[in-house]
């Protein structure tokens, strides 16, 4: 019995010690890509958030608020600036900040560069796991808005 105890609290330890070491304290997803219009176009532009609404694969929207529902996320538009646009990204309740930047690479093309911060230096190993698996889902849906962005922005 006193062998078994033991056992299961090095099982015990070594999982929590597992979690911290594999979950990181600060998730980021990052990507870039060529776009085939002018970041500096005043109306096409993918940094006038204004115009959000024509590209972006929302299921309902608040324009009252600019925010934007997907399937399972939502997305607070907060401002933009001359060279990036910044919103808050929520999913399953766990907040990153996404930021799109735009350079201008001549020929009426257009570097982005999207980057999502979820901060994960929580102390309870349950909600780093929840944070980490929010990101996964974060990343799915990433995916589907810089794709339709993509899509929009080069025809």
């Amino acid at each position: 019995m006193k062998y078994l105890k033991m056992s299961l609290t090095i099982i015990v330890v070594l999982a929590i010690y597992f979690i911290y070491l594999f979950i990181p304290n600060r998730i980021i997803l990052s990507g870039n890509d060529n776009y085939g219009k002018s970041a500096n176009d005043a109306k096409l532009g993918i940094l006038q958030i204004q115009y959000w609404d024509k590209w972006m694969p929302y299921k309902t929207i608040d324009t009252l608020n600019r925010r934007f529902y997907f399937e399972n996320s939502r997305m607070d538009v907060q401002n933009a600036f001359i060279s990036s646009a910044k919103s808050k990204f929520i999913v399953d309740d766990v907040e990153a900040i996404l930021t799109f930047s735009a350079i201008d690479a001549g020929n009426d093309k257009t570097y982005v560069r999207y980057e999502c911060i979820i901060e994960n230096r929580g102390f309870s190993p349950m909600t780093r796991i929840h944070n980490y698996q929010a990101s996964k889902k974060m990343e799915k849906e990433l995916a589907l808005i810089i794709q339709a962005a993509k899509k929009h922005y080069t025809n």
